[in-house]
């Protein structure tokens, strides 16, 4: 599902950016615990300016790799365009941001088209209060809604 709303979204809308959430993997969760949610973006300027608008809200977003590796590896099959699946247990939140970057479209025709600018938010460890995480109560968090509003408005 979210990889067909990565391709609606940039098909259907044209945007300057997108930005999706996701409870992805439990691998982000091991990796980052319940403070900092994981940050992967095909454009380093953007994945910072996400960073630091989480940071000066208070919602921490750390900043992953995408590494070609695993980009390799969504897309070595002899069956399929895409893989759904790593080929191993190590890396998944890596491997889960490679494979929904196979399907942000690209903007442009031919030698100039360039993929849409965008960002994913593994949201696993951070989208429900837990009591290692000082910054929320216990519940829904709402986790990077004040880090969206200051990436667009600047406020």
């Amino acid at each position: 599902m979210s990889s067909d709303g990565l391709w609606k979204a940039g098909t259907d809308y044209d945007p300057e950016y997108i930005v999706d959430f996701a409870t992805l993997t439990g691998a982000c969760v091991v990796a980052l615990g319940h403070e900092a949610t994981g940050l992967w973006s095909n454009d380093d300027d953007f994945r910072t300016r996400i960073h630091e608008a989480g940071n000066d809200v208070g919602e921490l977003a750390w900043p992953m790799p995408l590494l070609p590796a695993f980009e390799k590896e969504m897309t070595d099959s002899k069956i399929a365009d895409t893989r759904n699946l790593g080929a191993g247990r190590w890396g998944g939140a890596n491997t889960a941001a490679a494979f929904l970057k196979q399907f942000v479209p690209n903007r442009g025709e031919g030698d100039d088209a360039e993929q849409i600018t965008w960002a994913h938010m593994d949201i696993a460890g951070t989208y429900w209060g837990a009591k290692t995480n000082k910054m929320v109560g216990y519940g829904a968090t709402g986790i990077h809604v004040r880090t969206m509003v200051r990436l667009i408005t600047g406020e």
